[in-house]
Parts: structure tokens; C-alpha cells; sequence
């Protein structure tokens, strides 16, 4: 099974899994190499071979465990703090006074702001999930949202004026721009559509 196929909880376990195994050989070597170099050593008082080994285990185990295991540590709560400001930002700026919407692939709607809740009068729930035809208008033929996904899938992204129908039937005139979230493979994941009243 190739990492790509695992899931994120198999590769959790999979990477603690080899953690444990390399801090457990390494504190076996660091014993073993510890114990032989105790034997090296001239006789002494029983405190002063305890103390030796006890210093030479600490000082040689810690730098293995700072490397494998504080550090990384570190970096990931760092990491943790940073996507949290991020999120919380995005957060802020999703809840703008323009509307948003945002979809999947296959532009079936995941979230909507309270912006466009309030022009559209759809609620939350009559929206998520529902695929962004909904919103259609019949003023607009089919070559005119041919266009809009052709240049949309071409360029990853899209701006011009449009129409949108709200949950009572009228329909107005509101500017849009569209644009696609990619992940790291640069496939489409979401769409991003910030409309101007």
C-alpha cells in the first residue's frame, strides 16, 4: 500500500508507528554504547558509576528526542496557531458585505454568507447542497453559461455582469467573479463566487 492510498489516520499511525521504533533502537544503542563504555572504565564507588551513567544516558538520548520528537512538536503546534489566524481571517473577510458563495466541484453549494442569504431569501438550508443552477435565471440561454464554465475551466476564473433568481422568482442584476480553489495536483476543488450589488 502506497502512502498516497492511505488514509490521514493510517498515516498517523503509520509515522508513530516508525517514531516509536526509531526512539526505541536508539535508546537501546545509546544504552548498550553507554553500559560498554561503564565496563571500559577503571573500577569506582557504585554512586560514581551511577552518576556517570545517568549523565552520559541523558546527554546522549536527549539531542535524539529534541530532533525526533520536541522539535517536530514545535513546528506542528506552530503550524496549528498559523492555520488558526488564517482560518479566523478568512473567517472575517467570508462574512464581508459583499455576497459569497462557495461551492464544490461539481458546484453543488457549501456555504453562502449572510450577504447573500439576505438578497437571495433562500435559507441556509435550502441552499447547501443544492446545486448552483437554482439560482439560474431565464434570461440567459444556455450558450451563455457554456461560455462562463468554458472560460471558468480554461482560465480559473471568471468575471462579468450576471443574473441571479432569488427564492420568490425575481430575478436582478448583480456583478460576479468566479474563482477556482485548486489543491497541490492543481485539480478544482471549490468554487468562489463574490458577487457586487
Amino acid at each position: 500500500m502506497t502512502d498516497n492510498s492511505l488514509s490521514p489516520q493510517q498515516k498517523y499511525h503509520q509515522s508513530a508507528t516508525r517514531l516509536l521504533i526509531i526512539l526505541t533502537a536508539s535508546v537501546f544503542v545509546i544504552n548498550l554504547l553507554v553500559a560498554m563504555f561503564l565496563e571500559m572504565m577503571p573500577p569506582m564507588p557504585k554512586i560514581a558509576i551511577f552518576l556517570m551513567d545517568s549523565t552520559l544516558l541523558s546527554t546522549l538520548t536527549f539531542p535524539i528526542f529534541y530532533l525526533l520528537v520536541f522539535r517536530p512538536l514545535l513546528k506542528s503546534i506552530t503550524e496549528h496557531r498559523r492555520a488558526e489566524d488564517e482560518l479566523r481571517t478568512v473567517s472575517v473577510a467570508f462574512e464581508s458585505r459583499d455576497p459569497i458563495l462557495i461551492t464544490d466541484a461539481q458546484a453543488n453549494i457549501l456555504r453562502a454568507n449572510r450577504m447573500f442569504i439576505k438578497i437571495s431569501a433562500y435559507e441556509p438550508e435550502e441552499l447547501i447542497g443544492k446545486n448552483s443552477r437554482i439560482l439560474r435565471t431565464d434570461r440567459y440561454d444556455e450558450s451563455y453559461y457554456k461560455g462562463m464554465w468554458d472560460q471558468l475551466l480554461r482560465n480559473g476564473a471568471w468575471a462579468g455582469e450576471t443574473r441571479i433568481r432569488d427564492k420568490h422568482g425575481n430575478d436582478f442584476a448583480l456583478g460576479m467573479a468566479i474563482t477556482a480553489v485548486k489543491n497541490d495536483r492543481q485539480e478544482t476543488t471549490h468554487y468562489v463566487a463574490i458577487y457586487n450589488i
